[in-house]
């Protein structure tokens, strides 16, 4: 189960999924078009020394991490397939009767990879092991669809704007950001979902873990929830998708797999900050300085405080296998090598200002002297109106001022509310106070 919450200001949408068994049942239900398959597969055939096919040969694959192994049997031609891999690396062992033990491992696979991979027996006793070694990684042969994968190392040891893993999507051949570089928090929808695959238009597409992972509100193509970075294995952009099971977008399909738990405890924990007492202050709120308002207290050198600047974005991730002490009798249970269980926890804490510019009554106006918009405004006396034939004509108050006695006492209390201006305005008196605008964001999210 994953959930997002987010409170404050500024509302991005809210992204929570109910029980997974829940889940597993919905799916399980939709149509396939509706998911697409974040599992790799490894296929290939099985052949001796001469070049001829091996069948009825053992092939098992196991995850080095997890311990999982699954197996699959060559047909008559030695060919075979392992289906449903999950992201991680793998080693693979074929026995046959008359042959010895072959093992090939170090094989990575990777969000959605089709590997191909075809292993040569020797003749021997299946009591000795041939172990076979290579460097160059596995090439993806069995699907002509194009893209980059953003692997492990590159999300954990690249700079993330705000830990969102989604801004590596920029590295991708073709890609192009046409969002606001401010809002990548995990809570901002609409910045981390602005890619543009190709100059292909239409939405793009965002599965987790091979489950649709889109917004229902705000506009097509948003992605619904965002995982710390620290949760996800890796991803991997499409910008070229051949595969029946992406055709419904013209965009990008960005595919993530989250982590899962391995035979080894392991876990992360983390905080960034940033505070107005490291960082600089907005450039146009320096240079007003708010000097106009006296309500703002000051420091030694007479500047006004500065609105507050807060951003905290702090979390933890833990994994392993479930285990439950032996002493709890027929309760107690070694998952190693069988199941394992991972979670992950962000929280983000963020004020900082929103600079807007606002039109205040000058003090001059507050007196009712209106005689700064002249000779663009002129004000009229309404109670000086009479007819004029078809027409209704009034006479301006002398100098643009409006006497003291005709200014009504609920108007003067009203003002008293309004803040005086704090830098020059225009002709007009328009845009005459800059504002901090202080925005505050609570957000947090809980992945299973």
């Amino acid at each position: 189960m994953r959930t997002g919450w987010k409170r404050g200001k500024g509302f991005e949408g809210v992204f929570r999924t109910i029980p997974i068994w829940v889940l597993g049942l919905v799916f399980s239900l939709a149509p396939s078009a509706l998911a697409q398959e974040f599992r790799g597969q490894i296929s290939g055939r099985i052949v001796e020394g001469s070049g001829a096919s091996v069948a009825n040969a053992k092939v098992t694959v196991k995850n080095t991490g997890t311990g999982v192994a699954v197996t699959a049997t060559s047909d008559e031609n030695g060919d075979y397939k392992v289906l449903y891999l999950l992201p991680g690396r793998y080693a693979v062992e074929v026995e046959a009767t008359g042959f010895k033990k072959t093992v090939r491992g170090n094989i990575e696979i990777r969000v959605g990879d089709r590997v191909g991979l075809d292993l040569s027996l020797e003749v021997g006793d299946l009591q000795e092991t041939v172990n076979v070694t290579a460097d160059t990684p596995l090439l993806e042969t069995t699907s002509a669809s194009a893209g980059q994968v953003i692997d492990q190392r590159r999300i954990s040891e690249l700079p993330l704007s705000d830990g969102n893993p989604f801004v590596l999507s920029r590295l991708a051949p073709g890609i192009a950001y046409t969002g606001d570089l401010k809002f990548s928090r995990p809570f901002d929808n609409a910045g981390t979902s602005a890619i543009v695959a190709d100059g292909a238009p239409g939405r793009n597409e965002f599965t987790l873990d091979g489950s649709p992972n889109m917004a229902s509100g705000g506009g097509g193509g948003r992605v619904a929830f965002v995982p710390p970075a620290d949760a996800v294995q890796e991803f991997k952009v499409e910008t070229a998708a051949y595969d029946g099971q992406t055709a419904h977008t013209a965009g990008a399909t960005v595919n993530v797999t989250l982590k899962s738990g391995t035979n080894q405890l392991h876990g992360t924990a983390y905080e960034f900050v940033r505070n107005d007492v490291l960082s600089a202050n907005n450039f146009f709120l320096n240079r007003t300085d708010l000097a106009a308002n006296p309500s703002r207290d000051r420091d030694r050198d007479g500047r006004a405080d500065r609105d507050p600047l807060r951003y905290n974005r702090y979390g933890f991730t833990i994994g392993g296998p479930i285990w439950l002490p032996k002493q709890l009798g027929p309760f107690g249970y070694d998952g190693r090598n069988r199941s394992f269980f991972f979670f992950a926890f962000e929280g983000l804490k963020n004020t900082f200002p929103e600079p807007g510019l606002f039109t205040v009554p000058t003090a001059k106006m507050r007196q009712g002297d209106f005689s700064e918009l002249l000779p663009s405004i002129v004000i009229y006396d309404p109670a000086t109106a009479r007819a004029d034939g078809s027409r209704v004509r009034r006479d301006a108050f002398p100098g643009n001022i409006i006497p003291a006695n005709r200014i009504s006492p609920i108007a003067r209390n009203y003002l008293n509310y309004y803040p005086l201006p704090n830098q020059v305005g225009n002709t007009q008196q328009q845009n005459n106070f800059i504002s901090g605008n202080p925005r505050t964001d609570d957000f947090h999210s809980e992945s299973f």
